[in-house]
């Protein structure tokens, strides 16, 4: 396969992961913005802002109305197509690079399990991993001068500490946005461009997520002692979609920190991917559902499963009423917005169509299960009832 370009930044969890996809399946690629190539990077950033300005960037195999195109990243081919969405992207690998292992597994009860987990992820856990970044490391991370440090070649007109002090306080600030709200009252002793804002009537999320988070790492912990990846014996889809969001805080070090006091084998897992040891003797290896696997499915159907349930009947009742405005355009408005309850935790949030759209999916690759690979997967895991 032809080199791919990725539009792309390292703080993205999305763009850990296909990086780690696009080296599993050996596909060469190179990454923009880059700093010793300002024109290569500005024309990067304009056929891609180009290219969404005109609604041409592609989703394998479909975009749909209530999609939404993210910052990063993008992936251009050799011909310039450009295509967004890292799940869209790794279907897309498996059908252009079959000499590699597949990225999803060809068992059908395996390949729900691996997009359950995928899906998970991105919907969920980028709330537990943007929290344990700008909640509990905005004081230890560096994430605005790395951005800088990549985007280096677009910025003429910001210094380093000017953008990254200006970034944090932009990420901090959408930190409701990202589900992560905390109690009234709370002082962090921050300052004030490192404070999340407490809205009135938003009841705190911390708790919740924050006992989420431990339930996770405790349970790749587990895991991860017994068998080296989340199927198996080798690399698949639902390691790459843990690994670029839990991936992402090795460079947070409080976060990593946490990480290696708690669970060190979950932390030397990510660390190994990162430096390419999952495309390592990868032929032939099985893959498989082992009962270690089972307490995070049961997890991910407490949190992620009753989420999307909440949003998509939200999204439905804000429909009827008139409402056309959802996701973060409307979280700034304070429109489309909603209460719900998770594991016994109230919560608010603002409608995201993308994630009804994901919903929508995960429930239709659910009924295209035989009714026998349903049952198998209902006896293992009680909370797949929800679907």
């Amino acid at each position: 396969m032809s080199e791919v370009t990725l539009w792309t930044s390292e703080l993205s969890p999305f763009s850990l992961k296909i990086e780690a996809c696009l080296q599993f399946k050996d596909v060469p690629y190179s990454c923009l913005p880059q700093l010793s190539q300002p024109l290569k990077s500005f024309l990067g950033a304009v056929k891609v802002e180009w290219g969404k300005r005109r609604n041409k960037v592609y989703k394998y195999p479909q975009m749909t109305d209530l999609d939404e195109y993210p910052g990063v990243p993008y992936l251009i081919e050799e011909d310039g197509r450009i295509q967004y969405d890292s799940t869209a992207i790794a279907y897309w690998l498996d059908g252009q690079v079959q000499l590699r292992p597949a990225l999803w597994p060809d068992d059908p009860k395996l390949a729900f399990v691996a997009r359950l987990l995928d899906d998970a992820m991105d919907e969920f856990g980028i709330y537990l991993v943007h929290h344990m970044r700008w909640s509990i490391s905005p004081h230890t991370n560096d994430a605005g001068k790395r951005l800088h440090k990549e985007f280096g070649s677009l910025l003429f007109w910001s210094g380093e500490e000017k953008f990254a002090r200006e970034f944090s306080r932009r990420q901090t600030s959408r930190l409701p946005y990202l589900f992560s709200m905390p109690p009234q009252g709370y002082d962090a002793q921050l300052p004030d461009y490192l404070t999340a804002p407490i809205k009135q009537g938003w009841p705190q999320t911390h708790t919740l997520l924050n006992d989420a988070w431990t339930d996770f790492i405790n349970c790749l912990e587990k895991i991860l002692r017994v068998q080296p990846y989340l199927l198996g014996e080798r690399f698949s889809m639902a390691d790459a979609s843990l690994y670029g969001m839990f991936g992402m805080l090795l460079d947070d070090p409080t976060a990593d920190e946490d990480m290696q006091a708690r669970a060190p084998k979950l932390r030397q897992w990510l660390v190994d991917i990162r430096a390419g040891r999952h495309c390592h003797n990868i032929s032939e290896k099985p893959l498989y559902l082992s009962d270690e696997v089972l307490p995070l499915l049961e997890l991910v159907c407490e949190v992620f499963l009753p989420l999307m349930q909440q949003n998509e009947a939200a999204y439905l009742e804000k429909k009827q009423q008139g409402e056309t405005l959802f996701n973060e355009a409307a979280w700034r408005k304070d429109r489309a917005l909603y209460t719900g309850e998770l594991r016994g935790h109230p919560f608010k949030a603002v409608v995201k169509t993308f994630q009804v759209q994901v919903w929508r999916d995960l429930q239709a690759a659910w009924k295209q299960l035989s009714q026998s690979h349903r049952q198998e997967l209902s006896d293992q895991v009680s909370g797949l009832v929800q679907l």
